[in-house]
């Protein structure tokens, strides 16, 4: 008799625990269950999305989907690998078609967009791999729209967003890491931030001609985070110049002193070189928001 209550308590913990690890996202099946999800308000999505089996793309773009014979426009995975199950989804907006990911978060779906849009991209495609994403897109060279090749570049989701994937990161002794932001022709403004190898770190703040001087240390975890992407993003091997092909864009420069002094400079104009780049800069910039 203990013996069956025992293997009977046992069952229930393991039906308990597989429970646990299901989630909405789990039970989508097919297209018409990924649109409810996404119009259904309690999941918070935030996005105004229309889930057809068709993307909208132009004529050129749709040459380039048929011939990767998509097999369809969503995909699930555990992007974040919190155990949970991850949604991508491209669909058709006003603006034209757009991916984004949902992240169940446990307690809460989180959704940001990955496709970069219209100003960056003639189009993307988005296919789940495992764990991470197969992105392939056609740019936007320039301001009288020259289009690059298909380009393919695996995404993971590190850091709190999808960037490039790196399958062998190198370390270096980084010993100071400069970041000027300045605005567009019509916005003057400028930030500088300098930090150096014994985690100090100074702001240079320019606004509307008045310039202000703080300072502050960096936690561990905080100076940790930023070597470690830095390492991640493979920054010795990335371009010296990026630009947008639009006119009227800030530009973000940033200075890495390394090693035995070696210095690698990148003037990104529209601050979207990479994805990892822009990563960067965006957790550079918010740290001053943290002190």
């Amino acid at each position: 008799m203990g013996k069956a209550l025992f293997f009977v308590l046992f069952l229930c913990f393991l039906s308990t625990l597989y429970s646990q690890k299901l989630n909405k996202i789990d039970s989508l099946l097919s297209t018409n269950d990924v649109k409810n999800f996404i119009k259904n308000e309690n999941n918070k999505s935030n996005y105004e999305l229309n889930i057809d089996d068709k993307i909208d793309y132009d004529w050129y773009c749709n040459v380039i989907a048929d011939s990767l014979k998509l097999k369809q426009n969503w995909g699930k995975a555990d992007f974040d690998n919190n155990g949970l199950t991850d949604l991508l989804v491209t669909g058709n907006t006003t603006e034209g078609p757009r991916t984004i990911y949902i992240l169940d978060k446990g307690n809460y779906f989180e959704s940001k967009t990955l496709s970069k849009g219209k100003l960056y991209e003639q189009c993307s495609f988005s296919t789940v791999k495992g764990n991470k994403i197969e992105y392939q897109s056609v740019k936007i060279l320039d301001r009288y729209g020259s289009l690059s090749k298909l380009t393919k570049e695996n995404l993971v989701y590190k850091y709190g967003d999808f960037i490039e994937e790196n399958g062998n990161p190198k370390r270096h002794n980084i010993l100071e890491i400069e970041l000027e932001a300045t605005g567009s022709y019509w916005n003057r403004s400028s930030t500088k931030i300098k930090i150096v190898s014994n985690k100090d770190i100074t702001w240079i703040i320019d606004e509307d001609y008045n310039t202000k001087v703080s300072s502050s240390k960096l936690s561990n975890e905080e100076f940790k985070g930023i070597i470690d992407l830095l390492h991640y993003i493979d920054f010795e091997n990335l371009e010296e110049e990026y630009n947008v092909s639009y006119s009227d864009a800030g530009t973000t420069s940033l200075k890495i002193t390394y090693d035995n002094l070696k210095v690698k400079n990148i003037s990104d104009y529209g601050g979207m070189g990479t994805r990892g780049l822009t990563k960067l800069y965006d957790i550079l910039l918010q740290l001053k928001q943290n002190q």
